[in-house]
């Protein structure tokens, strides 16, 4: 204020004696006046000039503060207008834009989930090496069903779709059994979501019998189960029926999947029907117009396995080529919007707060719990992560349901969650009181 109130300019080798902020101040010399002792940066307005008053360091906080977090944290744009309509101080943008980024609420609330792993895709080379399953729920059909039970063998991309009365764990057992089990042979791994009719004793206990390797995705990470895709192709060709066949959906489910497998896949570029049985199915058109004529070569059985065989082991090898190399173009596609970021053990990260029932518009989409890494899953973008302050449970998660916030204190009471779910959970039994809901979704 000395300097502006003598007006003189201080040489250059004076002005590196002063501190940074005065500095930038100084280059702004001819802009600053005095009015009452105070100082003010003068603006030219569109009408008439505007005075900014240039703040004290000790005030900047507060002046922040008053202009984000008590008017309804408003984002960068909007916040700098505010600010630099009242008030000037050297790099101001840039502390404004801080305040925004370390801002807990905004962080919380407004934090978008960002694609931080490059896709992992799951390689298979036989049929039943892995076999993968999920649960499809739609409009009730004029019997009442509502779900599906989807079983598909990663491999050869066969799909068998089960309409079930609910989705409780022995109902999934015996279809399971009865539908894919009996008709196609034991596979070495089942795959599932981590639903909890999946994850039953019945289940557990089949797959012990039967010397099953029973793995699992990741929570609310649907790209984890390659069901999900057949799942999407099965909605589309439901939706394509009449109106009048919709209401007997159930009926249709049979000859929509058999159509299915009878048709290329563009993974392997073989048909499921193909890979799975070594000859391409005989379909109603193809009796209709004789097709497939009856004067062919006769062969003995050794010769049709022989034969079967090498139909087989070719049909493999083209398909494992076909699909590494579509793998390889969709990892390269997928990854190309990925901003890869990988976490450390310590680290401190928020959860998404995914599964949220009823009306949650205004809720946080992060956790109020702060959380620790613990572990990191090996060759996989999964994380063991638990509470930073408390006892609490810990959890595998995907990569993509964690926001690094190493700058968050741990003052938040891990309880906070918990009360948050104790308080979901409340608002679900009430509504299912009057609504109930199927088990899984």
């Amino acid at each position: 204020m000395d300097i502006v109130r003598a007006g003189k300019r201080l040489t250059y080798r004076l002005r590196q004696k002063e501190e940074r902020d005065v500095q930038l101040l100084l280059r702004v010399q001819d802009r600053l006046i005095l009015s009452d002792e105070v100082l003010y940066r003068k603006c030219k307005g569109e009408d008439q000039p505007t005075f900014q008053l240039v703040l004290p360091k000790k005030y900047r906080q507060m002046a922040l503060m008053s202009l984000h977090d008590d008017v309804g944290h408003l984002g960068y744009e909007r916040t700098v207008d505010l600010v630099r309509a009242r008030f000037y101080w050297p790099r101001m943008s840039l502390e404004v834009e801080e305040k925004i980024r370390r801002c807990e609420r905004c962080l919380r609330r407004k934090a978008r989930a960002e694609k931080t792993a490059p896709l992992v895709n799951i390689k298979t080379s036989r049929p039943l090496e892995l076999v993968c399953m999920d649960y499809l729920s739609l409009e009730p059909d004029g019997h009442g069903t509502k779900n599906i039970l989807v079983i598909t063998d990663h491999f050869t991309k066969y799909a068998v779709a089960v309409p079930t009365p609910d989705q409780k764990e022995k109902t999934v057992a015996k279809a399971l059994w009865s539908n894919f089990l009996v008709h196609y042979g034991i596979p070495e791994r089942l795959h599932s979501d981590q639903g909890r009719n999946f994850e039953s004793a019945v289940i557990k206990n089949l797959c012990d019998l039967l010397e099953i390797k029973k793995s699992r995705t990741t929570p609310y990470h649907p790209r984890g189960n390659p069901v999900e895709r057949f799942n999407r192709t099965l909605l589309a060709m439901l939706g394509t029926l009449e109106e009048v066949d919709k209401v007997k959906w159930r009926d249709h489910v049979p000859p929509l999947v058999h159509a299915y497998n009878c048709t290329k896949n563009d993974t392997t570029g073989f048909s499921p029907y193909q890979l799975m049985y070594g000859r391409q199915p005989n379909l109603p058109i193809d009796v209709a117009f004789g097709l497939n004529p009856e004067g062919q070569r006769k062969v003995t059985h050794s010769e049709y396995v022989k034969k079967l065989q090498e139909t087989l082991e070719e049909s493999y090898r083209l398909a494992v080529e076909h699909s590494d190399m579509t793998a390889l173009r969709n990892k390269q596609r997928y990854d190309l919007k990925v901003r890869e970021s990988t976490l450390q053990v310590g680290d401190r990260v928020l959860v998404k707060n995914v599964g949220i029932r009823g009306k949650h518009k205004i809720a946080d989409k992060w956790s109020q719990t702060v959380y620790k890494v613990v572990k990191h899953i090996c060759d996989s973008p999964v994380y063991v992560v638990a509470p930073l302050t408390s006892e609490g449970p810990e959890r595998t998660l995907h990569r993509d349901l964690l926001l690094p916030c190493g700058f968050l204190a741990p003052s938040e009471p891990a309880q906070v969650d918990d009360i948050c779910q104790k308080s979901r959970k409340e608002t679900i039994a009430r509504t299912s009181q009057r609504n109930p809901v199927p088990e899984v979704e």
